[in-house]
């Protein structure tokens, strides 16, 4: 079975043997690993700098991974795992809370760890084709312009479900007001129209009455939109 290729992890983790014995291993099964021991160092990572996911330590040196989920997710558009002691039950439930997309206990086996990796990435990749895109439970049919939930047909009109399209095909991405108005209205954004401002804060609202963790349309403020969308309760 083929894997994504050209997959770039990044590894927070303040344990140095355990951190370069995860290096070297996933190293060796294709994967491109970043390391840094703390976690305030991804302020020193470039902004352009993109990850496909990040391994989180949650007991950090200076700043404990929950709290550091947050300042992920200004940084980074992707899934977080967190691998840590902490065996707790709460421990776990508080990062699955939070929105983290596994919650893996040290110690773990290397090869268990690459599954778990793998099916991760799996899950969080759309798969696009011409007529359906397919994010987890999430299926958007362009031919009859519906969208399901784990099969249940959501209450979308042609609108929402054309700006939901744009959004899902570009999941994990920052889009600019102006590629919206572009891609949607069909002609250059001239500053003034809150056309795209308006279907977007619509269809928000709408998601958001149906009650669908994980679901997020975010504004980025001064830069545009960002949609993820992450299957909880697994």
């Amino acid at each position: 079975m083929s894997e994504i290729i050209d997959c770039n992890i990044l590894l927070i983790e303040d344990d140095l043997p355990l951190a370069e014995l995860i290096q070297e291993y996933l190293s060796s099964q294709g994967y491109q690993l970043t390391h840094i021991a703390k976690g305030l160092d991804i302020e020193g990572i470039s902004e352009q700098h993109s990850f496909d996911l990040i391994l989180c330590d949650v007991m950090l040196p200076d700043i404990d991974g929950f709290n550091l989920k947050e300042m992920l997710e200004e940084h980074f558009l992707c899934p977080i795992i967190f691998l840590t002691a902490l065996s707790d039950a709460e421990d776990q439930i508080r990062g699955l809370e939070l929105g983290a997309i596994d919650y893996i206990v040290k110690p773990v086996e290397p090869n268990v760890l690459l599954a778990r990796i793998r099916a991760n990435l799996r899950k969080a990749q759309a798969h696009v084709s011409q007529d359906k895109i397919i994010i987890s439970d999430l299926v958007l049919d362009k031919k009859n312009k519906t969208t399901t939930l784990d099969h249940e047909l959501l209450d979308l009109t042609s609108q929402d479900f054309e700006l939901l399209w744009i959004f899902a095909q570009n999941q994990g991405k920052l889009l600019s007001r102006e590629f919206l108005f572009q891609t949607i209205i069909g002609r250059e954004y001239n500053g003034l129209d809150r056309t795209i401002d308006a279907r977007t804060s619509r269809l928000r609202s709408k998601l958001e009455s149906l009650d669908i963790p994980g679901l997020i349309i975010r504004t980025v403020w001064g830069k545009g939109y960002l949609f993820t969308y992450t299957k909880t309760g697994d």
